[in-house]
C-alpha cells in the first residue's frame, strides 16, 4: 500500500494578465452584458474545461456581471415634461 504524502499545492490566485486576456478574447464585456446569466454560466464552465488556466479568473467575471445586473435591476422611471406649444 502506498500513501501519497506529498503536500497539496496551494490554490492559485487570480492573475490580472490572465483576466485581461480572458476578457479580451473569450469573454468580451459586450458578450457578457448581452447574454443571459444561464448562458454565461454555461460559457464559464466551457472555458474552465477547455482553458483550465482561466479557472481562477472566470468566477470573477461572473460575479462582477451578477453584481452589475443587481445594481441595475431597479425600475427605470421615465419623466415627461410638459412643453408649451408655440403657435
Amino acid at each position: 500500500m502506498h500513501l501519497n504524502t506529498a503536500p497539496l499545492e496551494p490554490k492559485r490566485k487570480p492573475c490580472i494578465r490572465d483576466l485581461a486576456t480572458l476578457t479580451a478574447t473569450l469573454l468580451p464585456p459586450a458578450l457578457v452584458q448581452l447574454t443571459s446569466l444561464k448562458q454565461l454560466r454555461r460559457r464559464v464552465r466551457e472555458i474552465n474545461a477547455t482553458h483550465p488556466h482561466y479557472q481562477e479568473e472566470t468566477p470573477l467575471v461572473l460575479a462582477w456581471e451578477e453584481q452589475r445586473r443587481q445594481r441595475l435591476s431597479g425600475e427605470l422611471a421615465v419623466t415627461v415634461t410638459n412643453r408649451a406649444q408655440v403657435a
